[in-house]
């Protein structure tokens, strides 16, 4: 199961991902980023309910942050559980997310 919620407030948009984010939910999280995210606008996502995430979602990550990054805006992750943490350890990726 997986799911997304979107909050606007001012310049930055959260975005509450909940469940498992992976190939089965790749469409569906695609299409949420090509419709919902303005790319003028921070992004913070919280990842608080994130239960599981595979190298598809880190690819979806990155793909955020590419669009964001090509637009001067940046993208922080909150309240990761210690799996999810790990796994941007293990890829190198604590560089270019700020992570809390």
């Amino acid at each position: 199961m997986f799911d997304k919620k979107l909050e606007t407030n001012g310049n930055t948009q959260t975005i509450k991902l909940i469940g498992d984010l992976d190939v089965y939910s790749e469409d569906d999280f695609k299409s949420f980023i090509d419709e919902q995210i303005d790319v003028n606008k921070d992004i913070v996502l919280d990842l608080s309910d994130l239960e599981y995430l595979d190298s598809t979602g880190l690819g979806m990550f990155m793909n955020i942050y590419k669009m964001l990054d090509a637009n001067g805006k940046s993208i922080k992750i909150i309240n990761a559980k210690e799996n999810i943490k790990k796994l941007f350890k293990i890829t190198d990726l604590t560089a270019l997310f700020d992570m809390e």
